[in-house]
């Protein structure tokens, strides 16, 4: 059917139709607006007559145009009544830095007035409150795929403990799951240069226990040492076995936030890997490979711990603020201790890690075989092995270190 308004063709052919337009937001409709045309009684095609000849206006074809004028009208109403949603506008400098700074501020400022609370009052709620706070944060990492099922639940009770010894401690461990989780999902369409690489990280049992079953015990003796205050660590707290075991904490910390720091920002380098060990050039995920890049983000990891847990200090309730100020040089000694773990775990992975080529797949494998070509290393440690060794390692001479530095040079 054509129609025609004087001498102007307004369409072509309308057939039976039904239009239905929905806007949703947040997966829930708000209004839908629906246009129905429906067949004309007679089925003969209504062709236009000579202006000279046309005296009348077909009804049926009039009655078309009305359901049609009216429709566009009530659908205008509507979408004018209708507020903008925010994905149909271009976000303003305000919705970027709510999004990007001020609602994830607003989160850890949260957190970290939880965590107070709960450590001033008793030392029942300082307990009950880790377990709380560590058994959402498993959850909530198991839900953004941070965490695999088994590492939900060795992070809770890996953060029940934690969490419930020092506020300094519990704050440091949040942290460093916090940001890097966030770093390692950043730019994972680049990352994926491995076997079992997995988006998102999904850390199993092994790994959590990995990064957080060996501090988790210093933190606990720490607070048996203390009887659950916040001494200081330097110059030395009511022993010196607990300024070791304070600086032991953070030293261990430091160096798993300064080697994933490193790995996840050093494959993003646009500089060629080379092996620690010969210098050569190696392909992007090897194990020992370092880059320059990945280097300084191991340092900026060690310091970002170490201003962490001198914050935190700061604000810890049981701590005196005079005496916390003075605990700054810990951030010195943290950014070392960044460093220096991932060289150690660099040599490791170059030399007790087998690290190869699979040939089929085009990826790195720690798996020989026979489509596996070696790239370098012994297959003594697996990752997780060469981790526990590097951040003990690292542990023990950050708390020895500040031991003959600040402990006994100040007695």
């Amino acid at each position: 059917m054509t129609i025609w308004r004087g001498n102007t063709r307004l369409c072509h052919t309308i057939r039976p139709c039904r239009i239905a337009h929905t806007r949703w937001n947040h997966n829930k409709p708000i209004a839908k607006i629906t246009i129905s045309l429906e067949k004309p009684k007679s089925s003969a095609e209504v062709t236009p007559e000579p202006e000279s000849e046309r005296t009348s206006t077909n009804p049926e074809v009039e009655d078309a145009l009305r359901k049609v004028h009216d429709a566009i009208s009530h659908a205008e109403t509507v979408i004018d009544s209708i507020e903008t949603l925010p994905s149909a506008r271009m976000p303003t400098r305000m919705d970027v830095l709510w999004q990007r700074v001020l609602r994830p501020l607003s989160k850890y400022v949260g957190l970290l007035g939880y965590c107070y609370i709960t450590h001033a009052l008793h030392v029942t709620s300082q307990v009950m409150g880790g377990v709380f706070l560590a058994t959402y944060v498993g959850f909530k990492g198991y839900r953004n795929r941070s965490l695999s099922p088994s590492g939900a639940l060795a992070a809770g009770a890996v953060g029940s403990v934690t969490l419930g010894s020092s506020f300094r401690c519990g704050l440091v461990l949040l942290a460093f799951f916090f940001a890097s989780s966030a770093l390692t999902r950043f730019g994972e369409d680049n990352k994926d240069v491995e076997e079992d690489f997995k988006r998102g990280g999904q850390r199993n049992w092994v790994q959590v226990l990995a990064n957080g079953l060996i501090p988790a015990l210093y933190a606990v003796q720490a607070a048996m040492l203390s009887r659950g205050l916040e001494y200081t660590v330097l110059p030395s707290g009511p022993h010196p076995l607990y300024s070791f075991l304070t600086a032991a904490f953070v030293g261990y910390y430091s160096c798993c936030c300064g080697d994933t720091w490193s790995s996840e920002v050093g494959q993003l380098s646009e500089q060629e890997p080379r092996l620690i060990t010969t210098l050569r050039p190696v392909r992007k995920g090897t194990n020992g490979g370092v880059t320059l890049l990945g280097l300084g983000a191991s340092v900026i990891g060690g310091v970002y711990i170490g201003l962490v847990f001198y914050l935190t200090g700061l604000l810890s309730p049981s701590a005196v603020f005079g005496n916390a100020m003075g605990q700054w040089p810990l951030v010195g000694v943290c950014a070392a201790a960044g460093l220096v773990g991932s060289l150690i775990d660099s040599i490791l992975g170059a030399t007790v890690q087998f690290t190869g080529y699979n040939r089929v797949t085009g990826k790195i494998t720690g798996t020989s075989g026979p489509d596996v070509s070696r790239i370098s290393g012994v297959a003594v440690l697996d990752n997780n092995g060469v981790n526990i060794v590097s951040a003990l390692l690292t542990s023990l001479m950050t708390g020895l270190i500040t031991c003959v530095l600040f402990v006994t040079s100040s007695r």
